[in-house]
């Protein structure tokens, strides 16, 4: 009896681990449905390869006859290259962005399938990460919510605001901080983070004239940093950014989606559960024509992903963050 009770210990450990980073035990073990021959062909964001490395390692065992060549580039080249053919499956490990999607439908006359298959990271800046609102260490401003976001960096307020918000007074601050006005930073466009906050905060609508672009990079600072920077100078200003930058002079503000809350501070569990309205899920995308299925390969190695062991990898990995077990589920019954 002793083997079979360490065994039951070692189980229960195994379970804590995959829980504590945030891997739900009730995902399906992935089950070959083929056996696969032949090569498929694989582009992705560099900073996931190492990422996609376990992925192909880890499905290799399982499917051996199935060559699998990944190649690291850009993430502007994942859409691209799958519509052109070159490569049968892109990871630009973030949202496509509307304008790729519109070049891909321009090429192969449909859109590309988009499929969720993890999350970015919790504070690991260059890992597609939740974003948090920075403002000055001053302000005392301690909430927001994504409506009154939108009527901030948004004149069409798709969210429904009744009226723009100009100051901190329009947000519910007294004193000093009720007349001024509320300095809205952003990155110069194209990237991906602020295309992230149009497509969830403004609904798609472009920046008002009143925010203020700032470069992605100055010096040694990168994008979080170039915002973070900007609003410890500045006790009006308001931005976006990793919530793992945070530096003296500045803080993050909890978050909702509208004034009936709840409000979420970014926590790891928060961002795990996707509950942090800033949580930011990764992508793969492959062309399959309407109406028809996918390649076998595709289908296989997407089940894979989406599958315990899959997820297991994500969990492995320096940062991303495994879905939850729902939206897993979710996310499989698109690949039939």
């Amino acid at each position: 009896m002793k083997p079979v009770r360490c065994l039951s210990f070692a189980l229960l450990a195994l379970a804590a681990l995959a829980s504590g980073r945030g891997l739900a035990a009730d995902l399906p073990h992935y089950q070959p449905g083929v056996k696969l021959t032949g090569d498929m062909r694989i582009t992705c964001e560099t900073s996931a390869e190492p990422l996609m490395k376990i992925w192909v390692e880890r499905f290799a065992k399982l499917q051996p006859g199935l060559e699998i060549i990944a190649k690291g580039t850009s993430p502007l080249a994942s859409v691209p290259m799958v519509a052109s053919g070159a490569y049968e499956l892109g990871f630009p490990a973030r949202e496509l962005w509307a304008y790729e999607v519109e070049n891909f439908r321009r090429i192969r006359g449909y859109d590309p399938t988009v499929v969720m298959v993890g999350l970015g990271a919790h504070r690991t800046a260059g890992l597609t990460p939740a974003l948090g609102v920075y403002v000055n260490a001053s302000n005392p401003i301690e909430r927001i919510t994504l409506d009154q976001l939108d009527a901030i960096y948004s004149a069409e307020r798709r969210r429904g605001g009744t009226k723009e918000i100009k100051t901190w007074g329009d947000l519910g601050l007294t004193g000093e901080w009720a007349r001024r006005p509320i300095e809205a930073y952003t990155h110069r466009l194209p990237n991906g983070i602020d295309y992230f906050i149009q497509l969830i905060v403004t609904k798609g609508a472009g920046f008002g004239k009143s925010v203020i672009e700032l470069p992605m990079r100055r010096g040694k600072l990168g994008p979080d940093e170039v915002i973070a920077n900007a609003v410890v100078q500045n006790p009006a200003a308001i931005g976006f950014g990793c919530l793992g930058n945070v530096m003296p002079g500045m803080k993050t503000i909890a978050l909702a989606e509208n004034s009936r809350g709840p409000y979420y501070a970014g926590t790891l569990e928060e961002v795990k559960s996707m509950a942090y309205p800033l949580s930011r899920p990764i992508y793969m995308v492959v062309d399959r024509a309407p109406g028809r299925p996918l390649e076998p390969k595709l289908q296989e190695f997407l089940a894979f992903v989406l599958s315990q062991e899959g997820q297991e990898a994500i969990a492995a990995s320096e940062g991303w963050l495994p879905l939850p077990s729902g939206t897993a589920a979710a996310e499989r019954r698109k690949l039939p």
